[in-house]
């Protein structure tokens, strides 16, 4: 009777915490977990970035949440290449309106010159959230702020491009502290990086958003910082500066459109571009359309890809730019900011979006980086797939003998309807990372 009793009190416990297990509700928007099934893609040069934008999706956020967010999460991880004080081009694919745009937030010139650029990428970003968003802000900069302040293990991908610009951070004071041991050698792969000054004016970009740094106090500090590198940058260059919503370049293949960035006289060059890629080698078409001088430069420069693609069948390619690795390799101390040099011309990269607008979605998106070199890859990887009817892995494969780095994502038959029949992929070569749910 005993041993009876006791088993039927067992299936009892056992009763009551299945029902209570049932009653767990599910994640809600905002949640990581609230998307079910296929959350999308997030295929970035830092792999932080593309682990924070994958999580940012699983949550319900679009391909602009996503975007936002591993962009601050890569001016903690990846300040070689992004940074609050750089700028760069994203192209956006909404399936609402069915409608790609050209999101410019290329650094400025201040109206005196020097050597120093005005920064674009913060308010950028502030423009891709007001119109694409769905979270809300102080959501997608978290992430960044707690590794800032906390610390992260530096990944391959930053310690790859650190290593041959350590002389260069050796001379500011800031930077030195954070990414240099005390003999001189940059860290390594997996060593803990802290960045206290960076966290606190991410803090302040959380709860207050992006004004500060383009007026307030912070705007005031980036000004004296840029004077003693021998710029000549005024507080009126940062209120005055405005990231600006553009049009496309626009290339029909078959059913689907390739667009392009347009940005005003260059807004030819990548379809002159996608063009040539098909008929002659890669240098001979980025000497014809760069010149052979620009494409002889250094590809480890300042500018990181990212791609991203989100379940409702939205997109996003972006190009971040600091126009030389680490910008100008000196730091606002007061806030650990990396300031970009002022480049008269852009320094190249490339991002293109495919769409097929009878089905409203995305079906492929590249990202090149590495000045014009990379913008060669990009083109070639675009037309190796929307032209040579080649799958994305073979595309990527195939542009082995161009210089540059390339992620992207491709579904021939949509990203939101048959998830399962892309493909996401990094640059090999750069350490980079493509995050997804599996199929």
């Amino acid at each position: 009777m005993f041993a009876l009793r006791r088993r039927q009190r067992g299936c009892m416990v056992a009763l009551l915490l299945l029902v209570a297990a049932c009653g767990v509700a599910p994640p809600k928007t905002g949640e990581i977990g609230a998307v079910e099934g296929f959350l999308g893609a997030a295929i970035s040069e830092e792999p932080r970035a593309a682990l924070v934008a994958r999580d940012i999706l699983s949550a319900g956020g679009s391909a602009a949440d996503a975007a936002v967010a591993a962009y601050f999460a890569m001016t903690v991880t990846y300040p070689v290449a992004v940074g609050l004080g750089g700028g760069g081009v994203c192209l956006y694919y909404d399936h609402r309106s069915n409608r790609a745009v050209t999101l410019d937030f290329r650094v400025g010139r201040a109206a005196a010159g020097g050597s120093i650029a005005v920064p674009g990428a913060l308010r950028g970003m502030a423009l891709l959230h007001s119109r694409y968003g769905h979270l809300p802000w102080n959501q997608l900069v978290a992430p960044a702020e707690t590794m800032a302040r906390f610390g992260h293990q530096m990944s391959r991908a930053l310690a790859k491009r650190l290593r041959p610009q350590a002389s260069r951070l050796h001379v500011d004071r800031t930077a030195r502290r954070i990414f240099l041991r005390a003999d001189g050698k940059p860290l390594d792969e997996s060593e803990t990086v802290v960045q206290v000054e960076l966290a606190s004016v991410l803090t302040r970009i959380r709860t207050r958003g992006v004004s500060d740094l383009y007026g307030g106090e912070a705007g005031q500090q980036i000004v004296q910082a840029a004077a003693r590198r021998g710029g000549r940058m005024k507080i009126s260059d940062l209120r005055n500066y405005r990231a600006i919503w553009r049009g496309t370049a626009k290339t029909p293949v078959g059913n689907d459109v390739l667009h392009l960035p347009a940005l005003g006289k260059d807004k030819n060059q990548g379809r002159k571009l996608l063009s040539l890629v098909l008929k002659t080698s890669p240098s001979e078409a980025g000497a014809m359309v760069f010149g052979s001088e620009k494409m002889a430069l250094d590809v480890d420069g300042g500018q990181a890809g990212l791609v991203i693609g989100d379940s409702f069948g939205s997109s996003v390619a972006c190009v971040f730019d600091m126009n030389s690795a680490f910008g100008a390799a000196t730091t606002v101390p007061e806030l650990g900011i990396f300031m970009a040099t002022a480049a008269k011309e852009g320094s190249g990269g490339l991002p293109v979006l495919g769409v097929n607008n009878h089905l409203n979605q995305t079906v492929m998106a590249v990202s090149g980086t590495g000045g014009p070199n990379g913008s060669v890859a990009a083109a070639m990887v675009a037309m190796g797939i929307m032209g040579r009817d080649q799958t994305l892995i073979e595309a990527m494969a195939g542009r082995s003998n161009a210089k540059g780095r390339v992620q992207g994502l491709w579904c021939p038959k949509g990203i939101r309807t048959r998830p399962e029949s892309c493909q996401f992929a990094t640059d090999s070569q750069w350490h980079g990372l493509a995050a997804f749910e599996a199929f």
